[in-house]
């Protein structure tokens, strides 16, 4: 437990706790007349719970790991970070036309994710997030829902994936701040490193005791670590738990998804030998199959679109490329890969005449007619 004086001593290197989570790089707590001027530029009442964090501090950086589909790495104040508070309050208030907020965003990260409270409904909170280009997953299109009922509630959410003192990834810069504390003041940095590993969610173990079908967020963890690794006996473990093999675990992606974007063909062969739905994996993961693959996916219903084809435009294998193409009419999206197509084209009819390797000058024909296909006329 930090005493009123352990307190002190890490905020003077930056660190507080709110709601038993560690915030990094803090700024000194709102004052009075700021918190008025943010007042006044909301349509409703701000938040009592907000209130507190500013009065924590008024801007900072949180490393944990968020169960939602938004990042949430930074507390917006008069801090230089994308935007402070106030750039992001004016950016708010031009999108919406008026001078005063009913949404008052207070954090996210960088320019992708914002969250929210809503000033008029009890400070429930709310996110947006920005839509990224196709190839990145399964997130195209902004997005925005409601989060969770108040910062307490969303503070909750925040845990440690992995541990970081123990070569975890989750939390790094966290462990960094917290140990470069204890050169100066060993007893505070261990009193924070124990809070911060109380969030520490310790799926393992909760395998080990059988429980672990029962914790949907940890059973999503080892599932998606099991994937990622291409560990098919963890994912038999994690089975014979009681585990959906087939559950929604990232961003939208399934297991049988996750493995083969990481190229661990034999784990999406196990997957595939209990029956998991294949919808999604040509498109995250048709860099990694061959065509043979490609087309026992397709059959049971893995859909070939633009972005799936747009993993295998540098491909070798030319039989997946065009069973791939075959499957796709000309489109605005599929122009887009004209000039990738061209590119290939060229660089493959320049090594043909450099080595006489026919495979490499086929190649370039066969792309070549794809560009043409695609993106007609284009250059």
């Amino acid at each position: 437990m930090l005493s009123e004086r352990d307190r002190e001593t890490a905020a003077e290197a930056g660190i507080v706790v709110f709601a038993n989570r560690i915030i990094t790089e803090a700024e000194p707590p709102i004052d009075g007349e700021t918190l008025a001027a943010v007042a006044a530029r909301c349509s409703g009442t701000i938040p009592v719970e907000l209130v507190a964090l500013w009065r924590t501090a008024f801007g900072g950086r949180l490393d944990y790991d968020l169960d939602a589909p938004v990042s949430f790495s930074e507390v917006f104040g008069s801090h230089d970070g994308y935007h402070d508070l106030w750039g992001w309050i004016d950016h708010e208030a031009e999108l919406a036309g008026s001078p005063k907020l009913r949404y008052l965003p207070f954090g996210g990260f960088e320019y992708l994710d914002r969250l929210y409270v809503d000033t008029h409904g009890g400070g429930a909170v709310v996110y947006w997030q920005q839509g990224l280009p196709p190839g990145w997953e399964l997130e195209t299109g902004d997005h925005a829902d409601a989060l969770a009922s108040g910062l307490t509630e969303l503070f909750g959410r925040l845990a440690l994936e992995e541990d970081p003192w123990n070569g975890g990834d989750s939390g790094l810069e966290l462990r960094d701040a917290i140990d470069e504390l204890g050169d100066e003041s060993p007893d505070v940095a261990q009193k924070l490193r124990d809070l911060a590993r109380s969030t520490i969610l310790d799926w393992r173990a909760a395998l080990a005791r059988g429980e672990i079908a029962a914790q949907p967020r940890m059973r999503r963890i080892g599932l998606d670590r099991a994937a990622a690794t291409g560990d098919i006996d963890l994912l038999d473990r994690l089975a014979a738990a009681g585990c959906n093999v087939a559950e929604p675990v990232r961003n939208g992606l399934t297991p049988i998804d996750i493995a083969l974007a990481n190229r661990h063909l034999p784990a999406v062969e196990w997957l595939l030998t209990r029956q998991v739905p294949v919808t999604n994996t040509l498109r995250v993961g048709a860099h990694a199959a061959d065509a043979t693959l490609a087309r026992r996916l397709a059959a049971q219903g893995a859909l070939i679109t633009p972005d799936a084809f747009g993993h295998v435009v540098e491909s070798e294998d030319m039989d997946l490329v065009t069973f791939l193409a075959a499957s796709l009419q000309p489109s605005e999206e599929m122009r887009h890969h004209g000039p990738r197509l061209r590119m290939q084209a060229a660089q493959c009819r320049i090594a043909a005449d450099q080595t006489a390797d026919e495979t490499l000058r086929h190649r370039s024909t066969v792309l070549r007619e794809l560009a043409e296909r695609f993106d007609p006329g284009g250059r």
